[in-house]
């Protein structure tokens, strides 16, 4: 079974070398087209409009790091194989390797990480990294163009007629137009292909950014179509024979509202195809349309509209993925998140409980005092108040009539006043709670009250009866709502609530004592597979089995709660030494391991075990608890990393800076 195992690892590797050697073959095929891409405009309108092959290179670097500079290195020498490196060949050679030493330097500043975490992928959903990226990118091309100009004259690769200085600014704008435009469009679509292909698994592309909305179809043809328009209407103007000898090069910004329109309803993968596709269309105007000096001013107008349009898309991206956020934890609350004008009529019902029914499509558009009635215990007097003067209202408890119920329920309310940017007021907005149990719960209590104020005119033996009876339903009901709000359902553990309640005081157990106190957070290896194998059934039962083996590995005086799907902990008190967490964790990894009959099947998982100690010089307070449990689960994903079915402490310095 070894010596099969290793050869199917050995053909694996085989396999992913040659898809990357093949990766290898075709960045270099695009890289080639790119760069004969460029002379090409330069023949037409005397200047490299812009320099596509460098946004190819800044993506591979972005993405690997300096493990990918020999990869535009190979792309360049073929280049140089093909066509030379000019009179002087070291010269020619040293001028188009330099500036793959600022793409380096851009790149390493982009994927820096504070802290030590290690650079992921490259996203431009949020409008800070944009803003970085077109800035580093702008100063990267500054130092190119400055490094790589010289070089290129005295290899006789560049006109010796022009203006240095000229040289420089052209090959800058260049260099950063053809990274913002290419280095955008491979990261997005490209990178995540590439590394599917590598690892051998399907090409389809993944949301490497937040899901949003999808926009209609016909928007996406419409803008489409209007793009069409607004460039054959340029190449039209600009053919005209009155205007060759004195063409606008900033005309080219009328794409630019069209630009923030696609990318304010398709967000940053619209912005960057489109910026693609408007920078192929004006650099094909500037070649047929143009002389030699508007080139520039061409450049910078193109600049302009790329930088634009992807900031706007980023902008556009990180908005969209908010609404998108919020509309989805709305729909998953239970509570009703509901908006009324400055009217007062209804006209925003969202949640799960306002989507139970088809009745609540009704409420939109008539006033909220129709569904709130008047009783002596509500707080309508308040309501109204806050209403009155524009002021939040929290927890107001109001008695409501809901569409689709048979009966009018008890509810607590919370409002916010809406203003608008000149302080005009818009309504309100907020939630309501539905707390008819416990509504219905309080006036058990009173019912009982009252049958113990009658006790002295009624037969004692009947009102003791009663009474008994309804306090044993009252005390049933309260510890039924306790143990639902203490205690895990699926386990019997303590859940997250209690767990937190019995940390704090056995912190301040410790602390009076002058003893150790250690927290071991326990996540399942393998849960997932058992779970997708059986049944969520089966799961299930394995969560019990987990829960019973923590209790007998830990004393009385100990707490083992789970904290959510196959994430335990474990209180220990009362501590001399470190050793004995670890002897506890060391049990439980140990137990944990142990098969475990599900019906008729046996399953087996592993546990991963973060420990966090804390020593009694230490405070006692939520924070310190809080810290506990994040240092404890670093060190459970350091175990996870390590082998996993293993144990690992956390650091000391990150538990005293905490």
């Amino acid at each position: 079974m070894g010596v099969v195992k290793s050869a199917n690892n050995s053909l694996s590797i085989k396999r992913s070398w040659r898809r990357t050697v093949l990766l290898v073959v075709i960045y270099i095929t695009v890289w080639l087209a790119l760069w004969y891409m460029a002379p090409g405009s330069r023949q037409m309108s005397g200047v490299n409009l812009w320099v596509p092959h460098a946004g190819l290179a800044l993506a591979i670097l972005l993405e690997y790091g300096w493990r990918g500079l020999p990869w535009p290195v190979l792309a360049i020498l073929a280049v140089g194989w093909i066509d030379g490196f000019g009179e002087h060949w070291p010269y020619g050679l040293t001028a188009r390797l330099t500036p793959l030493l600022a793409y380096l330097v851009v790149a390493y500043i982009l994927r820096y990480r504070p802290e030590g975490e290690q650079p992921g992928e490259w996203r431009f959903d949020d409008p800070r990294w944009v803003t970085a990226f077109l800035c580093a990118t702008l100063l990267g091309a500054l130092f190119a163009a400055l490094a790589s100009a010289p070089l290129s004259q005295a290899a006789g690769l560049s006109s010796l007629t022009l203006p240095w200085l000229k040289i420089v600014g052209q090959a800058w704008i260049g260099i950063f137009i053809g990274i913002i435009t290419i280095a955008p469009l491979t990261l997005i679509f490209i990178a995540p292909l590439a590394r599917r292909f590598v690892r051998k698994k399907p090409l389809h592309l993944l949301e490497t950014i937040p899901s949003v909305i999808s926009p209609p179809v016909r928007l996406g043809l419409l803008q489409g179509g209007v793009s069409v328009m607004l460039i054959v209407a340029l190449s039209w103007w600009m053919s005209l024979p009155q205007w060759l000898d004195q063409s606008s090069p900033f005309m080219t910004l009328l794409l630019l509202p069209v630009l923030t329109w696609i990318a304010m309803t398709h967000g940053v993968r619209g912005a960057a195809l489109t910026v693609l596709l408007y920078q192929l269309s004006i650099t094909v105007l500037v070649m047929e349309f143009t002389s030699q000096d508007l080139a520039l001013q061409y450049q910078l107008a193109i600049a302009i509209v790329a930088a634009s349009g992807l900031l706007t898309g980023a902008v556009s991206q990180a908005r969209l993925a908010d609404i998108s956020r919020f509309r989805d934890l709305a729909e998953v609350s239970n509570d009703i998140l509901w908006e009324f004008n400055d009217r007062g009529y209804l006209c925003d019902l969202r949640g799960r409980l306002a989507h139970a029914s088809d009745a609540f499509a009704r409420p939109l558009g008539r006033h909220w005092r129709e569904h709130v009635l008047q009783d002596q215990e509500t707080d309508l007097v308040g309501l109204h108040t806050a209403i009155h003067q524009r002021q939040r209202f929290q927890q107001l408890v109001l008695r409501v009539r809901l569409p689709g119920a048979k009966t009018p329920v008890w509810t607590r309310n919370s409002g916010l006043p809406l203003f608008d940017s000149s302080g005009g007021f818009r309504g309100y907005r907020g939630t309501t709670t539905d707390i008819s149990d416990y509504k219905k719960a309080e006036a058990l209590r009173e019912q009982a009250e009252s049958l113990l104020q009658d006790y002295d005119r009624t037969l004692e033996a009947q009102v003791e009866a009663r009474v008994v009876e309804r306090t044993r339903a009252l005390t049933e009901v309260s510890l039924r709502n306790w143990r639902l709000a203490n205690f895990d359902s699926l386990t019997g553990l303590p859940n997250r609530n209690l767990f937190f309640e019995h940390l704090r005081k056995s912190l301040q157990q410790s602390r009076r004592q002058w003893r150790l106190l250690a927290l071991l957070l326990i996540d399942l290896d393998g849960f997932k597979e058992v779970n997708d194998t059986f049944g969520h059934d089966m799961g299930d039962e394995l969560l019990r089995q987990v829960a019973e083996r923590l209790r007998q590995c830990v004393r009385v005086t100990d707490t083992a709660a789970r904290l959510g799907g196959d994430e335990f902990t474990v209180v220990l008190t009362d501590l001399e030494q470190a050793d004995a967490a670890e002897a506890v964790a060391r049990k439980v990894v140990a137990s944990l391991a142990e098969p475990m009959q599900l019906g008729k099947v046996s399953a087996t998982v592993t546990a991963s075990v973060g420990i966090a100690l804390y020593r009694p010089e230490w405070p006692a307070n939520l924070e310190q608890a809080m810290s506990l449990l994040r240092r404890a689960d670093a060190a459970m994903y350091e175990a996870k990393r390590a082998s996993k079915n293993a144990w690992r402490f956390a650091e000391p310095q990150a538990l005293e800076s905490g």
